[in-house]
């Protein structure tokens, strides 16, 4: 009997001693995010380790954007996290925002024209591709581009297939994503490339309904990591720089 009840009070110390478990919903945004088995991109390797700091388990979800983005924002959901999550006006009230964890530069990706701000880029491009669902699309609303202007892209259509296709004038998305996609993948190919234009800062974020301590554990861990170091060394791994 003795025996018996040391195994149930071990067992249960087991398992309070264990981390928490918490949901976090990954989209993918090479190279701000990838879903490989030994690394998570970027701004994925920064809230991992955070997490871990924190003291959190996760269970990761890789979903399509649109629905991981919906998941998270509906009233129903509480305690649910999410990666990179851009922030912008539209999506304030949406969420609970953590704390950011890389800044994204975005540009206009074109083989005609060279633009350099966004008056521009209305007057010259008639059809510019941005990928559905993203903060490009908040950004090119909010400076005034027309619905007709802006041709909403699917994940399976790639920026350089409907660049040099024709289909579309310009590309708008993330100056890394962009370089990775369209530069690298057809050196061949002359692309004109806007300054940085619409830069935002990519989040961890939560559903609206989320437990304060969660959020305060996570904010303190990845403040901490970007006093002492390490969420900037993880940025130059991946050659991304901080400003």
């Amino acid at each position: 009997m003795g025996k018996v009840l040391l195994a149930l009070l071990l067992g249960g110390a087991a398992v309070g001693c264990r981390a928490e478990s918490v949901v976090l919903y990954l989209m993918e945004v090479p190279p701000l995010t990838v879903n490989e088995p030994d690394r998570k991109g970027v701004a994925g390797d920064i809230a991992l380790e955070g997490l871990k700091r924190a003291g959190y388990e996760v269970k990761l979800e890789v979903v399509p954007s649109n629905r991981a983005l919906a998941t998270v924002a509906h009233p129903a959901s509480r305690n649910l996290l999410i990666i990179p999550l851009a922030r912008v006006p539209a999506r304030e009230p949406l969420y609970t925002w953590i704390a950011p964890l890389i800044k994204v530069n975005r540009a206009f990706f074109s083989l005609d024209k060279f633009v350099r701000n966004f008056g521009e880029a209305r007057a010259s491009f008639r059809a510019i591709g941005v990928s559905r669902g993203t903060a490009g699309l908040h950004i090119l609303r909010q400076e005034g581009f027309s619905d007709g202007q802006i041709r909403e892209l699917n994940q399976a259509q790639t920026p350089p297939k409907m660049l040099w296709q024709h289909r579309i004038d310009a590309w708008y998305g993330p100056i890394a994503e962009g370089s990775e996609l369209l530069l690298a993948a057809e050196p061949k190919v002359k692309t004109f490339v806007s300054p940085p234009l619409g830069p935002t800062y990519n989040y961890l974020a939560c559903s609206l309904s989320c437990d304060p301590q969660l959020v305060a554990r996570l904010a303190d861990a990845l403040a901490s990591m970007e006093q002492d170091g390490t969420s900037r060394a993880i940025r130059e791994k991946y050659g991304q720089s901080d400003n």
